[in-house]
């Protein structure tokens, strides 16, 4: 899930999506190459046609993204503020709510284009009738490799969705690894520890990060300006 910062520091989601098989690709197929007429197709942010600063590009089945931008105000905003809020409590527990039933299937890929091509890959070998969302890109510019990941709050989708993109992935790079986790697993893996241990209500194991792990919430919701 993405959630981008305006001029305002608002949190708000700026989607305007053209289908995969609008994007130029370095390699591989040709544009529209081997579709099948009447599939169903996966939607992208039109800012995958530019250089910007956002790193992120979300995709959806949905052309206006809908699932995307919702979830931003009915999942993201209030498992994050319910984390804040155990925090400030001085909770010994954490109740994972959201986050225990979230899930993100992920490849590892050289750049931009294969995650392109392993979306069209997914696209026309098994779209079929699911609907599917996810974002690709990577938190770090400076790096030459991207994630592409799916998101899903379905464990057996989940299971389903990561044999699915091993088979994607392969096609496009052999030596791609793909694997699942939870969705926020990088949010909370200080305080809880490694998510295979996590129940839905789980001890925290280091609370000395509590503080620094407040700060961190505030500056993710834009509650605190970042420095």
């Amino acid at each position: 899930m993405i959630i981008y910062k305006c001029d305002q520091d608002k949190i708000i989601p700026r989607c305007n999506p053209l289908p995969i098989a609008c994007l130029p690709v370095g390699r591989g197929r040709g544009v529209g190459e081997g579709g099948r007429v009447g599939m169903k197709k996966i939607f992208l942010d039109k800012r995958v046609w530019r250089n910007s600063r956002d790193n992120w590009i979300s995709f959806e089945s949905d052309p206006k993204l809908r699932v995307t931008k919702g979830n931003i105000y009915s999942r993201c905003v209030p498992c994050i503020t319910n984390l804040y809020q155990q925090l400030q409590a001085g909770k010994e527990e954490i109740e994972l709510k959201e986050a225990y039933h979230c899930w993100k299937v992920v490849a590892v890929l050289k750049d931009r284009e294969e995650c392109l091509e392993v979306l069209r890959e997914y696209e026309e070998n098994f779209l079929g009738d699911h609907y599917v969302k996810g974002k690709f890109g990577s938190s770090q510019t400076s790096k030459e490799s991207k994630v592409l990941m799916f998101h899903t709050e379905n464990e057996g989708e989940k299971d389903r969705l990561f044999q699915e993109l091993q088979d994607c992935a392969k096609k496009v790079d052999p030596n791609a690894k793909v694997f699942c986790q939870k969705a926020c697993a990088n949010l909370y893996h200080d305080l809880l520890g490694d998510w295979k241990g996590w129940e839905e209500v789980t001890r925290i194991k280091n609370p000395n990060v509590r503080s620094a792990l407040i700060e961190k919430i505030k500056k993710l919701l834009y509650w605190e300006k970042g420095g």
